[in-house]
């Protein structure tokens, strides 16, 4: 099972910081969290604004990122005195396979944007959403690209089939909702099942009895497993 890092290695270093990314390096893959701002560009962070990683006294702090033009978001200071960084900075200091959570439609064009200037970095980004709609334009935009379905449990896996399924890579429910027989299915179908997100050692065990493909963890260096021989791709 590979091991994929939430937000980069969030229990050592501030979630979705270069730094956190840096210390994922030992995961097969890391995860983010993507918005877009007004002026279109994609900035690596998990809420709407960044009050919660946000200093105290930081300019910008409440304001959410899609009212704010990128020179403003880098004036946002984060509780570790870092900036929040964009996807492309992301991409410049590691080499891993990614895993970009689109948190917002609204990023949808910015990433089609960002792939037409980068064409080479596709291969090793997997998108992901909650929302099945952002998945379809991505897929119409990006015909090329690879997308995860997420969800908390498997009440509405129809879902799956309103997803181009050239483009349907894999399911990624909580790790509370796996089932053999549900991964049985989906691997019979050509779908990896990955699981969102492991915190414990129970957790872990739980996923790889399973059989998931891949697990996204809090501390990779904490939460290890078996991987593959080969590098993971999506």
């Amino acid at each position: 099972m590979y091991i994929v890092a939430h937000r980069g290695a969030e229990d050592t270093a501030l979630e979705n910081t270069l730094a956190a990314f840096r210390a994922a390096e030992t995961a097969d893959a890391i995860e983010l969290d993507v918005h877009s701002t007004r002026d279109n560009h994609l900035v690596v962070l998990h809420d709407r604004s960044a009050e919660r990683v946000a200093a105290p006294d930081s300019a910008h702090r409440d304001a959410p990122v899609a009212s704010l033009n990128l020179d403003q978001v880098r004036d946002i200071r984060l509780r570790d005195g870092s900036t929040i960084p964009t996807l492309e900075e992301v991409l410049a200091v590691t080499d891993l396979p990614i895993q970009v959570e689109i948190k917002a439609a609204g990023a949808v064009p910015a990433i089609a944007e960002l792939i037409d200037r980068r064409p080479g970095e596709l291969e090793r980004l997997l998108f992901i959403s909650f929302s099945e709609s952002a998945l379809v334009e991505i897929c119409d935009r990006l015909p090329g690209c690879r997308v995860g379905l997420l969800r908390e449990d498997n009440s509405d896996l129809g879902l799956i089939d309103q997803i181009p399924q050239a483009n349907m890579a894999a399911y990624l429910p909580s790790w509370r909702a796996l089932e053999l027989s549900m991964i049985e299915d989906l691997h019979r179908r050509g779908i990896r099942v990955g699981c969102w997100t492991i915190r414990d050692e129970r957790a872990l065990a739980l996923a790889e009895r399973a059989g998931a493909d891949f697990a996204t963890v809090s501390d990779p260096e904490r939460f290890r497993s078996s991987s593959p021989e080969r590098v993971l791709t999506w």
